[in-house]
Formats: structure tokens, C-alpha cells, sequence
């Protein structure tokens, strides 16, 4: 079942890359070398994010890690790009989020007269393959004749941000990379799963899979994997089971087991399908609002939890919301 909103891709991304090892990996593979090495990457943690407008939420969904850089509090904000057409004014978006990162660190810390610098990625995974053909930094959108470009110099603001542009890599370019095992099977399932032909394309990733569910969080991962290729494949079930046949026992049941928890919660909520993913989305906003209003500061595991959440469970935590004392107990 194909899903268009952003739900299925920012779910994946944020299990995966929620992890700080994971999400090293995938920045030291893209940022410059002499920042990598500038990085203390062990201070390297994943913030509460959301800078994206609900609006755009089918379009993108966005993670925010802070690192220390030579003894200083840095930023990297990495979007997620996944529509069919990357966006134009991707520049502008990401000014706009920076902005609001800055104005929010500067109402954390009252007084302060530095800000930290905010590195950003674009993680981009088109659908059909295509190469991102935006403009790679904001000065690239100012309407200006190359005479007054050169008059104005260093006026006219740059803000480039790098782009690992999965959709122009192949799978043995992304095991040329540093990756983890969870990392490199996520990107090449963000790059392949709503394919028709993805079946096919999977075989390749048979050994990367085994390697990825011996890991620490490998049954974690797998799942998150499996559901996400679910959500977004058209591809009929059956014929993902030549493939199954080539896992080893153990990875086999595990994605199995997944697969028949999935169906089971599609006919849980069947009384929530004709419902449209802006309700959701909405209602899911909503209620993350309203907690940090009455709670303070909402961690990342809730925003992944309240995003993730079918309309029952959001309309059964609003109502608790009114007389709970403590997130965990309006989110029971």
C-alpha cells in the first residue's frame, strides 16, 4: 500500500539515524574532512526537531543533532527530501528552519551573543532514480545579471548546504562508504522501495540484511525496514517470497513475524482509514503543542510516538491531556 505522506519515510529515518553511531556515519560520510575531524562525534546527540511546517511534512521530515567542534556547540540539521520533484526553493526552506533553530537557541539561552553554526543535509531519495537538480545554495535564487552579482561580492549571502543525493548511487558506491550495516540497508530501502521492480533490487541487499540483524539493534532495525518497505510498496506480498527464501531462518522469521504484526494493526485501525494522514497530522501537532506548553521541552521518543500514533490513540491522549501531571501519564 503506497503511503504519500511523510509518515513511513521519517519513521525509518529516525529509528535508524536516532542513534548517534548511525547517524556519525552517515554525517562523516557526507560533511567536509576537515570538520569531520574537527567533530568530537562522541558528543554527538539528536535534539527534539519539527522545524517543518505541517504543510510539508509529506514532502520532507527533518532530524537535528548537536556535536562539539573544537570545544563548541555546533548543529547539524539534516533533511529528509523523498517527493517526486525536489523542491526549487530547497535554499529558502532551509534558511527559514535555520532561523528558527538560531531564534530557539537564543530564547534557551537568554544573553548569549554567539550563535552556534548550523551545518545543513539534504538527504535526498527520489522514487524513480532522478538526480537532485536544485539549487544547491540560497545565492543560486537571487534574480541579478552576473555584473551586479560580482558588484555586490560577499553581500549577497551564500548558505550552501550539501546533499547526499542517494538517487545518483549505486549500491556499491554505498558500501564504498564508512556506513553502518543499519545505515547503509536504510538509504539503498529509502532508494528502492517504491520501485516496481524493488523485489529484484532487494536480492542485492540479501548479506547487508544478515549483517544488519547481527547487530546490537538488529531485530529493531529489520523491523523498521520491513515496515517501512510495507507501507510504501505497491508491490504485492507474495512476491516478496523468492526473496525471503535466500534469508537466512532466523532473519526470515523475524520479517515474517513483522509482516503479520503489520497486517494485524492494518485491520485494527480499518475504522481510521477513511480518514485523510492531514487529520492525523493535524491532531498530531496539536497535542505535541500543547504539550510542551504545559510540560516543557518534548524529547524526540514522544514526537516520534505522538507522530506515529493512529486518530483513536491521539483523540484518547487529548482528552487525558487535561488533568495529567506528567507527559507519561497523558500519554498512557
Amino acid at each position: 500500500m503506497t503511503d504519500q505522506g511523510g509518515g513511513p519515510h521519517d519513521a525509518l529515518c529516525r529509528r535508524i539515524l536516532g542513534r548517534p553511531e548511525n547517524a556519525a556515519s552517515e554525517l562523516r560520510s557526507q560533511l567536509p574532512e576537515a570538520f569531520v575531524a574537527q567533530a568530537d562525534w562522541s558528543t554527538l546527540t539528536l535534539l527534539p526537531s519539527g522545524y517543518v511546517s505541517a504543510h510539508l511534512r509529506s514532502r520532507y521530515g527533518d532530524l537535528l543533532f548537536s556535536v562539539e567542534v573544537e570545544g563548541q556547540p555546533a548543529f547539524v540539521y539534516c533533511l529528509i527530501e523523498h517527493q517526486s520533484r525536489p523542491d526549487k526553493l530547497m535554499a529558502l526552506r532551509l534558511a527559514e528552519y535555520m532561523v528558527n533553530i538560531w531564534t530557539r537557541y537564543v530564547g534557551d539561552h537568554p544573553g548569549t551573543e554567539v550563535l552556534p553554526v548550523i551545518v545543513p543535509l539534504v538527504v535526498h531519495a527520489h522514487p524513480k532514480g532522478r538526480r537532485w537538480r536544485a539549487a544547491t545554495e540560497l545565492s543560486q535564487l537571487f534574480a541579478m545579471s552576473p555584473r551586479v552579482r560580482e558588484s555586490l561580492g560577499e553581500l549577497v549571502p551564500r548558505l550552501r548546504y550539501v546533499v547526499d543525493d542517494v538517487s545518483a548511487v549505486d549500491l556499491v558506491e554505498l558500501r564504498k562508504r564508512p556506513l553502518t550495516p543499519a545505515v547503509l540497508v536504510m538509504l539503498y530501502a529509502l532508494q528502492v522501495a517504491s520501485r516496481a521492480d524493488v523485489v529484484e533490487r532487494l536480492f542485492s541487499l540479501v548479506d547487508d540484511v544478515s549483517v544488519m540483524f547481527g547487530g546490537p539493534n538488529g531485530l529493531d532495525d529489520l523491523q523498521a525496514v520491513v515496515t517501512y518497505i510495507g507501507r510504501v510498496s505497491d508491490v504485492e506480498p507474495e512476491k516478496f517470497e523468492p526473496l525471503l527464501d535466500r534469508l537466512e531462518p532466523q532473519v526470515r522469521e523475524a520479517i515474517v513475524t513483522t509482516a503479520e504484526i503489520l497486517e494485524a494493526r492494518g485491520e485494527a485501525r480499518g475504522e481510521a482509514r477513511g480518514k485523510s494522514a492531514g487529520e492525523v497530522c493535524g491532531k498530531g501537532d496539536m497535542l505535541l503543542q500543547q504539550l510542551g506548553l504545559k510540560f516543557g521541552a518534548v524529547s524526540e521518543s514522544v514526537t516520534v510516538r505522538v507522530r506515529a500514533a493512529t486518530l483513536a490513540e491521539l483523540d484518547r491522549w487529548a482528552l487525558q491531556f487535561v488533568t495529567a501531571t506528567t507527559i507519561e501519564e497523558a500519554l498512557s
